[in-house]
């Protein structure tokens, strides 16, 4: 008898050990899955979405800082983001943008040498006295990009006549010999362009300057979202550094059919008037 009550005791701790194990069998099952559903949401950040896949050189001097077609001293690189309205890409590289009608890119330096292009009847280069001034969109995107650097606790941005003479003749040569670069086919800068159109803090430069270009939409609210949009273009168009803006869309021709570029500067003279 008191065999059997010892007997019974010990099976039934030994029952209550078997179910403490099969509990916490279940306890560690469910953890090790749900650390594979947890895997499997990290895995799932494969898709997020970390901007343009174009080269960004933030800040003056070229250091690297990120993505989105940005670049500083003349450097250069080139990109597409596939199945966009836009695309990005650098100094001195083309950009063509897969699924897309629309492609931007942005610059910026502290310096260059200077070269020649075409010479307008104010023996300036770049774009004439006919298309130079700013067209209503042109105006109109003036009025966009201020109204966002002041919401940004930022001064405006004064159009220059000779930056808007740059950026416009750039604009032209884009659509008439139908290309899409910072780099004009006569290998000239930015800067070079700049400098050429009489803005002469362009020459070397001597003020920081950059430029942002875009083809493919006509109006300014879609040509600003596409660059308000790419991280290196946004830069561009909030740089604390530039007080001076020049403006030029070109339409009628090319692949894009339309162009914008934009030419910053960091102070004003004589020919900005």
């Amino acid at each position: 008898m008191v065999i059997f009550v010892v007997f019974f005791g010990l099976a039934h701790k030994l029952e209550r050990v078997k179910q403490s194990v099969a509990r916490l069998t279940v306890i560690f099952a469910l953890a090790a899955l749900a650390t594979m559903v947890a895997c499997n949401m990290v895995t799932g950040a494969d898709d997020i979405d970390f901007g343009d896949t174009g080269d960004d050189y933030g800040g003056m001097g070229g250091a690297s800082s990120g993505m989105g077609g940005q670049t500083t001293s003349g450097s250069g690189g080139a990109g597409a983001e596939a199945g966009s309205t836009s695309s990005s890409s650098s100094t001195s590289a083309s950009s063509t943008s897969a699924s897309s009608t629309s492609t931007t890119s942005s610059t910026s330096t502290t310096s260059s040498t200077s070269t020649t292009s075409s010479t307008s009847s104010t023996g300036c280069g770049g774009a004439g006295p006919a298309t130079t001034p700013l067209d209503s969109e042109e105006q109109s995107f003036l009025v966009l990009i201020n109204n966002y650097r002041q919401q940004n606790g930022l001064g405006s941005l004064t159009n220059c006549t000779s930056l808007s003479r740059a950026a416009q003749g750039h604009s032209e040569d884009m659509r008439d010999q139908d290309y899409f670069s910072h780099t004009g086919l006569n290998n000239s800068t930015p800067w070079d362009r700049a400098c050429d159109a009489c803005y002469s803090l362009g020459c070397g430069p001597s003020t920081a300057m950059a430029e942002n270009i875009a083809a493919g939409n006509s109006d300014a609210q879609s040509t600003f979202t596409q660059w308000q949009n790419s991280p290196g273009h946004n830069a561009n168009m909030l740089g604390s550094s530039f007080t001076m803006i020049g403006i030029g869309r070109a339409t009628g021709g090319g692949t894009y059919g339309v162009y914008w570029t934009n030419v910053f500067g960091g102070a004003t003279e004589p020919s900005c008037n």
